[in-house]
């Protein structure tokens, strides 16, 4: 008697298990493929990402700008006044048919968006899921996540073997999808591997991932890639995690803002008055006027001005969720207005100010909004993060109406609030 065919193996699960292992023994170490993976990202069908896609090709016709979408023929790269001739359309009514219209076309071709995020509305509070436990495990990026999308019959990546500074989860939508990795020590040692396209000498050296609809895939940011196919069509969906921001960098960064506040008009002059450069035998011992009163600035500076300027710059960072960018609206708000939160998993952050009782600052989105402390203000942004909808007018105080309709209207805009 002929066997039974082997049972299907059951679905990978993204659970705590999962992710205790995912930091401990895979983030930054090694590439991974799970199979039939159960995960609410599964949810972001061909269907999903074909209309997320013309959505965003939808918006760049409109303001005539291809920005954040990319276009390959035969692996040399569309000039930008044509690639808005190629975008998907609705009458496509799908990525197959969108791709039907372009192989009629192009016998080679590559589409790329990188900026997908920005119309991911519907399907935000699924990636936010996603990336809010990998985030817990791993930390905090210091850039940011986004979202791409790779999709055409192009035979290989159109820029060859190569590396990125991010961490790469891929997820299959249409067709099989390969891809072909390298150790960083391997490639430092065989530089000819560089943007490669004929490498057939270096196959034994790789790893080669295979993925299908139903499965991802992981590498580390030090991975070097190329995506290879036999000229059949597939679409992947990617979210790259950008590693390559140190927190040195976070801190200067924080710290810009304060000290242009700090050093006011003196901090623009173009030049420096000085009475010596140096002396007779070349040394540099006297500092000019304008840095001895900087450094008393500096000197001067109190533990609650320093704490408050990282609090303010690690809330906007954390607003963001992550991401490069985020959905934003742009609705009126009136005191009439019945609003709530956009997404229960999308809450306005605040915090007060400590070296101000009379001050509050907001964020969403990485909006910072600065207001005068108000307590039918700070209601409302409780309420709605506790997921309440909430009449505007029942909250704030008609003496300071329209300066906190103003504060709640930057959050609207930043994608924070939707009418009910």
């Amino acid at each position: 008697m002929a066997k039974p065919p082997p049972s299907p193996a059951p679905p990978a699960l993204l659970d705590q298990k999962f992710w205790r292992n995912f930091a401990k023994n895979v983030w930054e170490k090694k590439a991974l493929v799970l199979k039939s993976v159960k995960s609410g990202l599964l949810e972001m069908t061909d269907a999903e990402i074909f209309e997320l896609l013309v959505l965003y090709a939808d918006r760049c016709r409109e303001l005539n700008d291809p920005t954040g979408f990319k276009f390959f023929i035969d692996g040399f790269k569309a000039e930008e006044g044509d690639v808005l001739q190629v975008l998907p359309e609705k009458e496509d009514k799908s990525l197959l048919g969108y791709h039907t219209r372009m192989k009629a076309m192009f016998p080679d071709y590559c589409l790329v968006c990188d900026e997908l995020l920005q119309v991911n509305l519907k399907k935000q509070p699924l990636l936010t899921e996603f990336t809010d436990e990998l985030y817990r495990h791993v930390g905090f990026p210091n850039r940011f996540s986004e979202m791409g999308l790779y999709l055409g019959n192009y035979r290989k990546t159109p820029f060859g073997v190569h590396v990125d500074s991010c961490g790469v989860f891929s997820f299959p939508v249409a067709g099989v999808k390969r891809f072909r990795l390298w150790e960083p020590e391997y490639v430092k040692k065989n530089p000819s591997l560089d943007r490669a396209f004929k490498y057939d000498k270096h196959k034994k050296a790789s790893q080669l991932l295979e993925v299908k609809p139903g499965d991802m895939a992981y590498w580390p940011s030090s991975a070097w890639h190329i995506a290879e196919s036999d000229g059949s069509f597939s679409a992947t969906w990617s979210l790259g995690v950008w590693v390559d921001q140190p927190h040195k960098e976070m801190v200067s960064n924080s710290l810009k803002n304060l000290l242009n506040e700090k050093i006011g008009a003196a901090g623009n002059k173009v030049t420096t008055a000085f009475k010596n450069l140096h002396s007779g035998s070349g040394e540099v011992s006297e500092l000019p006027e304008a840095y001895r009163q900087s450094m008393e600035l500096l000197k001067n500076l109190t533990a609650e001005e320093l704490q408050e300027t990282f609090l303010k710059s690690w809330m906007q960072h954390i607003s963001m969720q992550g991401f490069k960018t985020i959905p934003s609206t742009a609705k009126k708000i009136t005191a009439k207005s019945e609003v709530r939160l956009r997404s229960e998993r999308s809450l306005i952050l605040w915090q007060q100010s400590l070296t101000s009782k009379n001050k509050i600052y907001f964020c969403f989105g990485g909006v910072l909004v600065e207001s005068k402390k108000s307590g039918g203000l700070m209601k409302l942004v409780k309420a709605l993060n506790a997921g309440e909808t909430c009449l505007v007018g029942a909250f704030l105080k008609s003496s300071s109406l329209t300066e906190e309709l103003d504060s709640l209207q930057a959050l609207t805009n930043a994608g924070a609030l939707a009418n009910s």
